[in-house]
């Protein structure tokens, strides 16, 4: 399980050790440059210090210690070479170097030496390099200490920044915890920090589609039920009066009766869920698809309504252009035309489907020689479930909302004009997709 607090605890843990370990480092190292400096201006003003000394009057003895545990020996030269005094005549000494700063090795310990002349003489100061470095480290890790015990104190803060700049998340978690499962009021974003506001206002999105689908099925789940209340009462009334048929004439009326009643019912219960597939949010996904081949299968899937009807349903043009539709959805759409046109056009009756094309739209036409519907009416024929007032029997005022819900996820355009045949034309406008030059659609 991914932790941000974690990850960033871990990231500024990891940054905070790495700069920490680089600063001892150079704090380390100019530590120990400034006590090598420190350690050699000490030599220095040692044999400063000694350049007017009298080292034959009695009394002189040798220098021992000089201080803070470094054992410095002193030798002195007289003009002519002589040595006329050493500190340590017990101690083998360096012999007498350049003038200046230099390293020496003696009993295979190395010495720093500092030599100098005053008066004629040479004063040489020289200290083993092994006391000087042991007591320049305890200097450098006395430097050291303070970020060794900062480095501990700045995690620690660190930590309680990030628990507390991790608050605002802990309490959006536990405002989303307790909200309703009904509830699909926005977050006001503003009350939140300038990173999370993106996230805020995307969930904000979520509550507002997730209102407008529970709105719609519970919409939907009235309307179904009252719809199905009708044609479920007709049918157990149908079957109460074919019980009580007395003769053979009269079951067969009453039969006839409850298969168009069951029929009706079923047709009801399949545009239920046509339209209930349409509205779903994880929907088809568009592709390219041939609108004339859409026609045909739709024509095939109402071939036997139209026969059984009498009317003479055909393509009558089916330019090949593509559009951008979910296949199955398209298909639907054009049956559900067709199908609300043979419900509507009396026996013996046409209705026309012509794919044609203009320009860069891709058109649609549905054309029947039935009644029509008025102008007045047309605005309210999309509505879900409504019935103009010369529908037919049997119908259940769906086909053409879910000609405009498969209608909206494709981008088209539905118009509803008077038909050359007397009754309605439903015309529904697509974009083409052009081919690619490979001959493939347009992605």
């Amino acid at each position: 399980m991914k932790s941000l607090r974690a990850k960033l605890l871990a990231l500024l843990t990891v940054t905070i050790l790495i700069a920490a370990t680089l600063q001892a480092v150079e704090v380390f190292r100019n530590a120990m440059r400034e006590a090598d400096a420190v350690f050699d201006y000490h030599l220095q003003q040692l044999a400063l210090s000694l350049s007017n000394g009298e080292f034959g009057l009695p009394g002189f003895g040798p220098l021992g210690h000089a201080g803070d545990g470094v054992d410095y020996v002193v030798q002195v030269w007289a003009p002519d070479g002589r040595r006329i005094y050493v500190s340590r005549p017990q101690a083998t000494m360096p012999d007498q170097a350049v003038l200046g700063y230099a390293n020496a090795t003696l009993d295979g310990q190395p010495w720093r030496v500092f030599s100098m002349q005053a008066n004629g003489r040479t004063i040489q100061v020289a200290q083993p390099l092994r006391n000087r470095q042991a007591l320049a480290l305890t200097f450098a890790l006395d430097a050291m200490l303070p970020l060794l015990l900062i480095a501990p104190m700045l995690l620690l803060v660190v930590a309680w920044a990030v628990r507390r700049s991790l608050r605002p998340l802990r309490v959006l978690s536990h405002e989303l915890e307790n909200r309703a499962a009904t509830s699909a009021d926005p977050i006001e974003p503003d009350g939140v920090m300038l990173e999370m506001q993106p996230v805020v206002r995307a969930m904000n999105g979520l509550f507002a589609r997730t209102r407008k689908a529970f709105d719609a099925q519970q919409a939907f789940v009235a309307d179904a039920a009252h719809e199905l209340r009708s044609p479920l009462a007709a049918l157990k009334l149908q079957i109460q009066m074919l019980e009580r048929a007395q003769d053979d004439a009269s079951r067969a009326i009453a039969l006839r009766r409850l298969e168009a009643g069951a029929e009706r019912a079923t047709h009801l219960v399949e545009q239920l869920l046509a339209l209930a597939r349409a509205d779903l949010d994880a929907r088809e996904a568009s592709a390219p698809t041939p609108l004339a081949e859409a026609a045909r299968l739709a024509l095939s899937d109402t071939l036997e309504l139209a026969q059984s009807r009498g009317v003479d349903a055909g393509l009558e043009q089916d330019d090949p252009s593509i559009v951008r539709a979910p296949p199955d959805g398209l298909r639907v759409l054009v049956r559900n035309l067709v199908d609300n046109a043979i419900r509507h056009t009396p026996s013996g009756g046409r209705v026309d489907v012509r794919v044609h094309r203009e320009d860069a739209k891709v058109i649609l036409d549905v054309d029947d020689s039935g009644k029509g519907i008025s102008a007045e009416e047309r605005p309210r024929v999309f509505d879900r479930f409504y019935r103009g007032s010369g529908a037919t029997p049997g119908g259940s005022g769906l086909g053409l909302a879910i000609v405009q819900s498969v209608a909206e996820r494709s981008a088209a355009t539905i118009e509803l004009l008077d038909s050359p045949l007397g009754g309605l034309r439903v015309q529904v406008t697509f974009e083409v997709v052009e081919p690619q030059p490979n001959g493939a659609g347009a992605s």
